[in-house]
This record gives C-alpha cells, sequence and structure tokens, in this order.
C-alpha cells in the first residue's frame, strides 16, 4: 500500500501534468506535431489526443471504484481510437480537457481516505484493480508520454 507522503506526490504529478505537457509543447513547431516520434510509435498530435482519452477514463475508472461495489472497468483498444478522426484536430481541445480534468482529478483524489484506496473494479483483462493501483497507473502514464514526447528532437 502506498504511503500517504508516496499518494500526496504521485496526486501532484496529476495536479501538475497539463502545464509539463504545455511546457514540453512549446518546446517543438508546430511543423513536428505529425512526425512520429520514433519510426512505428504515434506522433505528437495522436500522443496529446490519446492523453485526453486515457485519463478521462481513468478519472472516470477512478470515480467508478469510488461509488460503486467492484464495478466493472471496461478496456477499450487506443490503437483504434488513435485512427479516428477526431485525431486530426488541433491540439487545443485535448488541452483544455486535460487542464479541466486535472484539477478535478487531484481534487477528487486529495479528498480520498485512507480506507477508500482499498476499494477497487474489475477490469475485464486485467482483474481487480484497486485505486491505490489506479493512482500508480495513471500518474506513470503521462510520465511516460512526457518521456516518449522528448524522443523527438525539437530541432529535426
Amino acid at each position: 500500500m502506498t504511503t500517504p507522503s508516496e499518494c500526496g506526490a504521485l496526486i501532484k504529478q496529476i495536479k501538475n501534468f497539463p502545464a509539463e505537457l504545455e511546457a514540453l509543447l512549446a518546446k517543438y513547431p508546430e511543423s513536428h506535431y505529425d512526425q512520429p516520434v520514433q519510426p512505428g510509435e504515434w506522433t505528437i498530435r495522436q500522443i496529446v489526443h490519446h492523453l485526453a482519452e486515457a485519463h478521462m477514463n481513468g478519472f472516470i475508472r477512478m470515480k467508478l471504484v469510488l461509488a460503486e461495489n467492484k464495478p466493472i472497468l471496461k478496456p477499450y483498444d487506443q490503437d483504434v481510437w488513435a485512427a479516428q478522426a477526431d485525431m486530426k484536430l488541433p491540439l487545443e481541445p485535448s488541452l483544455q480537457i486535460l487542464r479541466g480534468l486535472h484539477i478535478r482529478w487531484a481534487e477528487l483524489l486529495e479528498n480520498v481516505t485512507a480506507s477508500y484506496w482499498e476499494r477497487g473494479g474489475i477490469h475485464l483483462e486485467n482483474g481487480l484493480v484497486t485505486l491505490d493501483q489506479l493512482l500508480h497507473i495513471y500518474a506513470g502514464h503521462g510520465q511516460a508520454h512526457l518521456d516518449q514526447i522528448r524522443k523527438l528532437s525539437p530541432n529535426e
């Protein structure tokens, strides 16, 4: 089980994520947004839109775990989602989602009482997943995609 100070650090990562993402994106010209960050990987545009989708799903999963007794946490095929037409939009709509979502997400998580971190939901592919595990997953998810974007040199 994660300690309260570790939870606080992870929640802070979630809270600060949109600002970290925007600071990183500011280093890249818009002409880079449609280049794969590495061969065979997504583009910056796809990553940003994916982050909005994945984090909306993460927020809803956590709300379900807090509100229901072992809710079903439905998986989705992120590659199919990443190929849909809305992935061609400018980044701003997804950045707006992330800004608002992460404010709400951090507020929600900052107010979780100790006993609720052990609550879980049933992920249809991964089995029982606790709120504590979801916190680690989504704090790490954002950081992993920041690292992925950093693979693309802003000067290329």
